[in-house]
């Protein structure tokens, strides 16, 4: 690929990110940092990221968008501090634009001097019509548990402890943030069934201590599923 080539590319990236996503996000409430948008909305804190990387010998860009889901007393738990512009790389609920369009782990690409009109048209129409509704849903740490996706084996053990009727199963979690989760959301039962199946897979015992510890200062909720 030769150097103009390759500016053309960043330039229709450019166009993409400035005019298909940064336009309807900001219109929605969200803050811009280079690739990276953020909004906070009740209790949560929606994250957005552009991910891209250079195809086989430079001769194509591949990008996607990765939606995550976050909450401040998670980020004092995990990382003891809270930044006043989480990233999606750091939240403990997650998924891909591809899963929301149900293409499943989708990569837009761009080549030189094509026109990239289609691809930013289709982006701005799914994040309008598709991302913002679906986030509009997730407003509260209870309204997560509907968008949890239970196809993996720790997430169908999980979901059937609440035989919760789940709307668009999109997004993932890792075990350690899924009790997280729990504990947030007062279902502290559900938590130690959680935390009796990680320890068996050796999980960091002394990170679960301090999760306890720091739900554990609460007072206990009803745990409405039993």
């Amino acid at each position: 690929m030769t150097e103009e080539e390759k500016k053309n590319i960043k330039e229709q990236f450019h166009y993409i990110v400035k005019d298909g996503i940064a336009s309807i996000l900001r219109s929605a409430g969200f803050r811009k940092k280079g690739n990276n948008f953020h909004a906070h909305v009740g209790e949560l804190d929606w994250c957005i990221n552009v991910q891209k990387e250079w195809g086989f010998y430079f001769n194509k860009l591949n990008f996607t968008i990765n939606i995550g889901v976050t909450w401040s007393e998670y980020a004092i738990c995990l990382f003891n501090k809270v930044s006043d512009f989480p990233l999606e790389g750091y939240c403990p609920i997650r998924t891909r634009i591809g899963s929301i369009m149900g293409k499943g782990d989708y990569w837009f690409t761009l080549r030189p001097h094509q026109d990239c009109s289609p691809v930013k048209d289709l982006i701005y129409s799914t994040i309008k019509n598709k991302v913002l509704p679906l986030l509009d849903d997730i407003k509260c740490l209870d309204d997560l548990w509907n968008f949890i996706e239970d196809n993996r084996t720790w997430h169908t053990f999980l979901i059937k402890l609440f035989h919760v009727r789940s709307k668009q199963k999109v997004f993932w979690a890792t075990p350690i943030d899924l009790y997280v989760l729990c504990l947030a959301t007062g279902k502290a039962k559900k938590a130690k069934l959680l935390r009796r199946k990680v320890e068996r897979r050796k999980a960091n015992n002394s990170l679960l201590d301090k999760i306890t510890e720091t739900y554990g200062k609460r007072s206990p909720e009803t745990d409405r599923f039993l």
